[in-house]
């Protein structure tokens, strides 16, 4: 049994993607042991993985699969690919098994543009992520996509499955759909689609190319819509310079009428500290904003963790009531945890479904494999009892980041609340 202890330290709540490894020569020519690396990986994830218990397919059919196909695994490498395709079954963008190579899919939330969902038997897309080069090709919601690289999307949905799981679920496929349209991380995809305008062929880039493009944004930007304020943050819920930076924005937009703090692009995650500074500008006194609980510790000592997270006031103060946030697809981990913690404090939401990363992350080395696993060790909530994941805004959106003719849903949906309040 592994120790809970033991694997605090390997433990982070910053969702940073990197896995950019190499082997040395002497680790190459070691001799692999596939039933090792497979009781060293099965051991840690059933015991820490918090999301384990799951009621919409088989986990243990699809991990004694996993198994059959692992233990013939020649290299570590070999080993690594195979665990990192299981990890599609869970459709959980937190659970990740590196080090990543060129051809595996492109990370969702952080590196994509396109959400689809099988919608009636068609494969829909949902939203297009502002911006993009989905976004600037034309990509709209309410286009089906029809083929990924000449490959009928019917028969391209199941590869990602292929031996692991023996029928996959409607989510499994619109999970492995949305992979497929955001393609391979060092590669140009060429997608078909079907619209109104008839059958379009679109070849773009890989969506990584425009994810790391972000990373030159200013981390936090201001700007004004008539008297109302709109403070957008870019991806930067892990850096702690954020802290300092949105104060600034708050002092900034201080004698607004209204006040809209946009979500829409934080997808990689982040951390509490980061997350409380923000939402401590918006209470006047100390109030809860989100609810842990530590399954591991209930399965190895058999004692539960259940603990409430409380924000304390920053200053400036900025009204609550006079303030509206955004979600998207785009929205992801400790972003999530800032829309579910401005609702705990009374302010109103608007967003889509958002990037359902379940958990707070935790990172493990995998010794004997040579790979690297993420996985959410802490099952997280609203104060209302809530899954974080099952969070529905005060007004819910299909789309948030694109409308079918191009505009922006969410944005125009906060500027028309707070001029009507």
């Amino acid at each position: 049994m592994f120790s809970a202890l033991a694997a605090m330290s390997l433990t982070s709540c910053q969702d940073s993607r990197t896995f950019e490894t190499t082997s040395t020569p002497a680790e190459q020519t070691l001799e692999f042991n596939a039933n090792d690396a497979w009781e060293e990986f099965e051991g840690q994830f059933r015991l820490f993985y918090a999301y384990i218990d799951r009621y919409d397919f088989d986990v243990d059919e699809v991990l004694n699969r996993t198994k059959n196909l692992a233990l013939k695994s020649s290299d570590k490498a070999e080993f690594r690919r195979i665990l990192h395709r299981m990890t599609f079954a869970f459709t959980d963008p937190h659970f990740i098994i590196g080090p990543f190579e060129d051809e595996d899919f492109n990370i969702i939330p952080t590196s994509s543009d396109i959400r689809i969902a099988l919608q009636n038997g068609s494969y829909i897309v949902t939203d297009v992520r502002a911006g993009s080069a989905a976004d600037k090709a034309g990509v709209r919601p309410g286009w089906i996509l029809a083929a990924v690289n000449g490959t009928d999307i019917d028969e391209a949905v199941l590869s990602p499955f292929v031996d692991i799981v023996s029928n996959p679920t409607e989510k499994q496929l619109s999970y492995a759909a949305t992979l497929l349209a955001n393609g391979q991380r060092k590669y140009d995809r060429k997608l078909t689609f079907k619209h109104d305008g008839g059958d379009e062929v679109i070849s773009l880039p890989s969506p990584r190319d425009f994810a790391i493009a972000l990373n030159e944004q200013a981390i936090v930007s201001v700007r004004r819509e008539s008297n109302i304020g709109i403070i957008r943050i870019n991806n930067s819920l892990g850096n702690n310079d954020l802290i300092t930076e949105f104060d600034k924005a708050i002092k900034e937009v201080s004698n607004v009428d209204g006040l809209v703090i946009d979500m829409r692009n934080t997808a990689s995650g982040g951390n509490t500290e980061v997350g409380r500074s923000i939402l401590g500008h918006f209470v006047s006194k100390s109030r809860p904003y989100q609810v842990h609980e530590i399954p591991s510790l209930e399965r190895e000592y058999t004692v539960p963790r259940h603990f409430v997270e409380y924000v304390k006031p920053r200053q400036p103060y900025f009204d609550p009531d006079k303030t509206v946030v955004l979600g998207s697809f785009w929205t992801g981990s400790m972003g999530e945890g800032l829309v579910i913690g401005f609702d705990a404090i009374g302010v109103h939401t608007i967003a889509s479904d958002m990037g359902d990363l379940l958990g707070e992350l935790s990172n493990f080395d995998l010794e004997i494999s040579g790979a690297r696993m993420d996985i959410g060790t802490e099952t997280l909530f609203h104060i209302n009892g809530q899954p974080r994941e099952d969070y529905v805004a005060d007004l819910p959106l299909a789309s948030a980041d694109r409308a079918a003719d191009g505009s922006d849903p969410a944005m125009k949906a906060a500027l028309e609340y707070l001029q009507a309040e």
